[in-house]
């Protein structure tokens, strides 16, 4: 006993080492950030310390008795148990009755990361662009929905990883995830995260219908090096900008996760960061969720940061300063040693697990299934017509006209004979980050030819992303049970995660005449094969060919078959047979010889296809000429052109925001054989298209408009719906416009608050196919005081002919004579439906302590009003300012 306690009083000094290197955390970050008076981080303001309890939308008594019932189960686990509970995927404690459970079930960043059936809204940086809340929370209600119906269906869990995304990356068009994310501007990034978080926990006072996480918290704003990175951000911009999303997501959200990220900020890894995950998330803004670390960003505080020279005090580290669950193993294998050396004493342990069974314990996980309100939600709803309509309705929302010189659009259907559809974004619906694989994906093609009336008819090639549905055989543990799509370097997607009994199918196959089945393949594995079958999975082989290691999953080799004698069309299931792990992928395949489809009936409307050239890929001379042929032939021409995935994605930042490949080539090459020429945008990020918008008639388009894009873009391409979408970042011209990349500065010329220039297209802007007159502004004071606020009204007026949505948007301007302040800040928004000729009176309050009227006073510690004139600024886009009022701002 002597020596035990002879070791734990040596221990004990340095546990008070590594609580006081947490606490230098803080120090070291805030050094210019704050001066805390505490050495675990900010001193929290008395008014703090009083506010309610956040809890995650629950009822207080209801948190409270979650909160006590997990404390008392805790009370009974062992430390080994205890140390069990810290990693994503953990084990049952069958003696206190507790189940295993996965605090890493999925992600559902636009929707559930599964197989089909699964509805693939558009990327959240799209659903940004329809500035509208109460669609974001039903999109995400439609979600949680989906993740309720699986979770009855095959035990799909309730813990999500995503969304939202709040960190900002969106101040610079080159982060390689920026579809991730809702806006460049914090308030309005806030607002969309408070819906999208009210969607997926419910407004239930009882039970969480799924647990939401924003995330990466914070300043995780590059890819390339993101694990060992540390962001320098000066205290202003962190204050006033990087966090203000993330106390969005708390204070009024109502998450219950948060996601600390990789990189470190101001020296110090962000998992490793006390002032971080406890004095701001859990002392000032209220955080009675649990924490969770990116995947792992506990040992990057040691593999990559080499902030501490083991994983035992990484691990003590991270929980030290408040992370509860390790997305990896370096807490549940590290935490024992941690305790054994006294880095961590095991009630901080007790804390972190009483947070995340509390979670569980909202959830639902301990009590009947029927319990729940959520259980009545019915399995049909997945992909349900419903939620297909909705996708489309969001889709259609999202869209942002960014030019429509002489009324070019809409087209006329009436007056269009041929239609020429070109570029590498037209055929293929590309989803972006984090989707599902839903069963219904309409590309811009499909959707117009569906919209059109016109059949596609069979066809003897198909592209790998052409599948109907995917599936795997019957116990396959995957997010995603059968092959998903990623991007293919040859252009487009390819069809990868193909595993040992996975399948896809595709309608529509030509047989007639062909003799011979060929597939484009790649893989580094020893392969496996393709089996061809007719009409269902366990229909007849018609073909069936080998797949040997191509020497990379990126290199592509062509492998071909006999086929047997099939006359007609016919359903083909592409059925995957080989050993254990990924066998290959499949770019496209195709039957030989093909018979010539027999010409359209005269008068018909016909659609002439061309993709002219891939995403990334060189100039291909033969297809330009496709391209030109049938641009020359038609009456309209739609370019479709855009980024995905081979150019950003997580882990790989853009160096240029200009289309990639000879899309630019391919615009103009076709502008040159018909100036009936419209640009139809659909990418995953900004691109700046300077000569496309000096030179073309029309521009339109979105960010990946989710699963019915084809649909969305065809009814607002044809006038079947009117746009009505604004954009939610600035589009600039060249990356000349932009500080060095890892400028964290938000002063030094980012987003539209600060940007001196000439953008191509500024913050806001979005047009219409009617127009909208602002007037009469009315301000209810012209002084705000200290808690007070002002109400600001006007009237808009839909001054054409069809009906239409107007996003009226509110700024202001602080005169700051001792610093620098915004050009202009978003304190307002409405989207509104105006009918033709009538006029919709919009209002917005503007408080006194609103976050656009005060700045962090590093002198201080805290944010400060100026007194002296605020601008009261009314507008359709941050450019576009309609009215003009002004208020007298009091300390």
């Amino acid at each position: 006993m002597a020596k035990r306690q002879k070791n734990a009083r040596r221990r004990v000094s340095r546990r008070e080492f590594m609580t006081l290197a947490a606490g230098s955390a803080a120090l070291v970050m805030t050094s210019g950030l704050q001066k805390p008076a505490l050495s675990e981080g900010l001193p929290i303001p008395a008014a703090m310390r009083n506010e309610a309890l956040d809890t995650g939308g629950i009822a207080l008594e209801h948190f409270q008795k979650a909160r006590q019932r997990a404390a008392a189960i805790v009370a009974q686990m062992s430390l080994e148990e205890k140390i069990s509970q810290f990693g994503t995927l953990v084990p049952a404690i069958p003696r206190l009755g507790l189940p295993a459970f996965n605090f890493y079930a999925s992600e559902a960043l636009h929707g559930l990361i599964h197989s089909g059936p699964i509805t693939s809204f558009p990327l959240p940086l799209a659903l940004g662009c329809s500035w509208n809340r109460p669609l974001i929370e039903r999109v995400f209600t439609a979600v949680s929905d989906e993740i309720w119906a699986w979770h009855k269906k095959n035990g799909q869990g309730l813990a999500m990883f995503s969304p939202p995304t709040v960190n900002m990356g969106t101040r610079d068009p080159r982060w390689g995830r920026i579809g991730e994310n809702y806006s460049e501007d914090p308030y309005l990034v806030g607002q969309m995260a408070i819906y999208t978080i009210h969607g997926m926990q419910g407004r239930d006072t009882q039970y969480l219908k799924t647990i939401a996480c924003a995330k990466h918290f914070c300043a995780n704003d590059t890819e390339d090096d993101r694990e060992e990175t540390s962001a320098t951000v000066d205290p202003r911009s962190f204050w006033e900008y990087y966090s203000r999303g993330f106390e969005a997501c708390v204070k009024e959200g109502h998450v219950f996760t948060v996601m600390s990220s990789y990189n470190a900020m101001n020296g110090i890894p962000t998992t490793a960061n006390r002032f971080l995950l406890t004095s701001l998330l859990r002392d000032r803004w209220g955080l009675r969720g649990y924490v969770v670390s990116d995947c792992d960003a506990v040992g990057d505080i040691c593999s990559t940061h080499h902030f501490v020279p083991t994983l035992a005090e990484a691990a003590a580290l991270a929980v030290n300063a408040g992370c509860d669950i390790n997305c990896g193993s370096t807490l549940p294998q590290n935490l024992g040693k941690a305790v054994d050396e006294m880095l961590i004493s095991e009630s901080v342990l007790d804390h972190s697990v009483t947070r995340s069974l509390t979670g569980r314990i909202l959830l639902g996980d301990l009590d009947p299934q029927d319990q729940s309100p959520y259980s009545k939600i019915p399995i049909s709803c997945l992909e349900s017509p419903a939620h297909r309509t909705l996708a489309r309705e969001a889709g259609r929302q999202s869209v942002v006209l960014f030019k429509n010189e002489n009324h070019t659009l809409p087209l006329e259907k009436g007056r269009i004979k041929k239609l020429a559809v070109i570029g590498p974004m037209a055929a293929t619906c590309h989803l972006g980050n984090y989707s599902g694989v839903p069963d219904y994906r309409v590309s811009p093609l499909a959707g117009i030819m569906t919209y059109l009336g016109i059949g596609s008819g069979p066809a003897y090639q198909k592209r790998a992303s052409d599948f109907l549905r995917t599936g795997a055989q019957p116990g396959a543990r995957s997010f995603i049970a059968g092959p998903q799509l990623e991007w293919c370097s040859e252009g487009g997607e390819a069809l990868t995660g193909i595993h040992d009994g996975s399948w896809a199918e595709y309608t529509d196959v030509a047989f007639t005449g062909a003799t011979e089945f060929h597939a484009r393949v790649a893989g580094d594995s020893a392969g496996g094969s393709i089996e061809v079958r007719l009409d269902q999975i366990r229909g007849p082989v018609v073909a069936k060919v080998g797949v040997t290691n191509t020497d990379g999953w990126q290199k592509w080799a062509n492998v071909s078959a006999p086929l047997q004698s099939v006359t007609g069309a016919h359903s083909v299931f592409l059925h995957f047979v080989g050993g254990s792990g990924l066998l290959f992928s499949l770019e496209s395949f195709s039957l030989t010889p093909e018979r010539p489809a027999p010409p359209p009936p005269p008068g018909t409307l016909e659609v002439i296809y061309a993709e002219g050239c891939t995403v990334t890929g060189e100039k291909d001379p033969a297809e330009f000429a496709k391209a030109v042929n049938a641009a020359q032939e038609a009456d309209a021409v739609l370019v479709f052109v855009g980024a995905n995935q081979q150019v950003d994605r997580e882990g790989h930042d853009r160096n240029f925001i200009n289309l990639p490949g000879v899309q630019h080539e391919l615009v103009q090459t076709v502008y040159a054989a018909n100036h009936r020429t419209i640009l139809v945008i659909s990418s995953n990020a900004p691109v700046a298209v300077n000569w496309e918008e000096e030179h073309l008639p029309a521009i339109v388009g979105g960010l990946f408009l989710g699963e019915q894009q084809g649909l969305a873009l065809a009814d607002v391409l044809f006038g079947a719906y009117n746009p009505g979408g604004k954009l939610n970042t600035t589009w600039f011209r060249s990356v000349q416009d932009l500080p060095d990349f890892h400028d964290y500065n938000i002063r030094h010329g980012r987003t539209y608050m600060y940007f001196k220039g000439s953008p191509l297209y500024p913050f806001g802007h979005g047009l219409s196919y009617t127009t909208f007159r602002y007037k009469n502004l009315r301000i209810s004071d012209d002084t705000l005081g200290p808690g007070g606020k002002v109400t600001m009204s006007l009237d808009v007026t839909n001054t054409g002919s069809r009906d239409g949505d107007e996003v009226v948007q509110a700024y202001v301007h602080v005169a700051g004579v001792k610093i620098e302040r915004p050009i202009k800040q978003l304190v307002g928004f409405e989207r509104v439906s105006i009918k033709a000729g009538q006029t919709h009176t919009v209002s917005f309050e503007l408080a006194h302590d609103d976050p656009a009227l005060c700045y962090w006073d590093e002198g201080r510690n805290e944010f400060v009003v100026e007194p002296g004139a605020v601008e009261i600024m009314m507008g359709a886009s941050s450019a576009d300012i309609r009215l003009r009022g002004q208020v007298k701002l009091m300390a």
